[in-house]
């Protein structure tokens, strides 16, 4: 069952307490656009830089993201400190705040034709969030959360799935549920791991987590060994469990992608299963990154880090370590059922090490980020290792001219591809103000590009259109 409510009027109590504020005009060097100041004339495109600076995050624009600089100290619009950032198209830009487990807040912003500047246009509350994407008119997000519903013999409630819409032109959050425990037919409870709307299908990555305390009851078929049950309670932040229950997938050497026709989760998904690569998603804490995407031409690629082999047992718990390495396997467009010809071991090529997430960035280029020390064990193994795979080829290329050395670098950003390349959002430790990097995939070169003056990180790049 799904539930409606309308947000404006908590939209407004939060603007008059202030919740957003603008700051003075931008000053931007040459090549570095206007900032947000000047008018725009309806249908021009700006893009939009989102960076964090004084203890707040801010909105500045640029004409270019390959030359000079714009400073985000003092200038732009401030906004939500989201944790996440999801650009609908041209027209809006989403901020999703996380808010550690607990209900999300955010709000989309737009670009305003007669001043130049990015606005607010709406704000939002939804469920918790752990990964999130489009959809039709919707901006939709998704996580895995206690129910209140369903009750086992012994009294534990069964898991949810928790969806939430939101509509980017009337400002609607419309929420939905489904169960999450045996989703697959093997009782696992599962999340969702991205969304890829092509095809006229919605795509999402099924990741398995175990059985909780609910499925072990009721599904006591499913238990393959009955040492994966947890004898005591253990773990910490998202990996903590209790007594009961197995903390860990029984199939980490899987993937599936559940294939959605409809225009909503209330629909029964056709899907796909591969036992050539682990389950498809990048992992930091209790985040779950999108690494599926559709090529230009509608192939879905669906690539896994491998993170299977990183459960290990313990004296106290025995867990299913998984085999597979970095893989990427794909479903053509069109069809309902992985490749059975299709497939490259990522470790196997470049470096060797594996790999972290991906993005698209044009017809079947896609960027990687690797794990740079060969280990992906630990919230803090760096990541400082970029490359670029072409699907139709199935090479994968190191990314190794043009980039700041790799000693360098203190983390990359969300990429964003335009015109045919990525740019990628670099901060480095040597005091430089964090800049932009262009990644040409023919070649696998990057150059650099635009300069965020900023004494943060720049957490979102993309595009808007003025409307109005």
């Amino acid at each position: 069952m799904e539930k409606r409510f309308f947000t404006w009027a908590l939209a407004a109590a939060l603007c008059a307490g202030g919740a957003l504020t603008s700051c003075s005009d931008d000053d931007t060097t040459p090549g570095g656009g206007n900032g947000n100041g000047g008018a725009t004339a309806p249908g021009t495109s700006k893009y939009v830089i989102a960076a964090k600076a004084d203890e707040g995050t801010y909105l500045v624009t640029s004409e270019t993201l390959d030359e000079g600089s714009v400073t985000v100290l003092g200038n732009g619009t401030e906004a939500i400190g989201a944790s996440y950032w999801v650009f609908y198209g041209q027209q809006y830009l989403f901020g999703l705040q996380y808010n550690d487990g607990n209900a999300g807040t955010g709000a989309s912003y737009v670009l305003n034709a007669t001043t130049g500047k990015v606005k607010e246009a709406r704000e939002y509350t939804f469920n918790r969030v752990t990964t999130y994407g489009t959809w039709g008119d919707n901006v939709i997000t998704s996580s895995t959360n206690d129910g209140s519903k369903e009750k086992d013999s012994k009294g534990h409630y069964a898991k949810y799935l928790q969806f939430n819409y939101l509509n980017v032109h009337t400002g609607n959050t419309t929420t939905g549920t489904r169960i999450a425990e045996n989703f697959l037919g093997n009782g696992e409870i599962v999340s969702f791991a991205g969304f890829v709307e092509a095809n006229g299908k919605l795509y999402t990555s099924v990741v398995p987590m175990g059985m909780s305390h609910y499925g072990v009851n009721t599904y006591p078929e499913k238990v393959t060994d009955q040492a994966l049950i947890a004898t005591q309670d253990g773990g910490s932040g998202s990996g903590k469990y209790t007594a009961g229950q197995i903390p860990s997938t029984q199939y980490p050497d899987k993937a599936f992608i559940a294939i959605y026709s409809g225009d909503s989760f209330n629909d029964t998904p056709v899907i796909a299963e591969t036992d050539k690569i682990g389950f498809a998603c990048g992992r930091m804490k209790s985040q779950y990154y999108q690494t599926i995407w559709a090529a230009d031409n509608g192939d879905l690629y669906v690539f896994s880090p491998g993170y299977g082999r990183t459960a290990t047992s313990s004296a106290d718990l025995k867990k299913v370590t998984g085999q597979l390495p970095s893989g990427v396997v794909r479903i053509k467009a069109g069809q309902t059922t992985f490749d059975p010809d299709y497939y490259y071991n990522l470790e196997s090529q470049g470096t060797g090490h594996p790999m972290f997430r991906c993005w698209h960035i044009t017809a079947d280029y896609f960027l990687l980020q690797m794990y740079s020390e060969g280990t992906m064990s630990g919230k803090n193994a760096p990541t400082k290792e970029l490359a670029v795979f072409k699907g139709q080829s199935g090479t994968l290329t190191q990314v190794t001219e043009g980039l700041p050395a790799q000693d360098k670098i203190s983390s990359f950003g969300i990429p964003f591809s335009d015109n045919g390349v990525a740019y990628i959002p670099v901060t480095t430790t040597d005091g430089d103000a964090p800049a932009l990097y262009k990644i040409d995939p023919a070649t696998a070169k990057a150059t650099k590009g635009l300069t965020i003056i900023t004494h943060n990180s720049v957490s979102a790049i993309g595009k808007l259109s003025a409307t109005n």
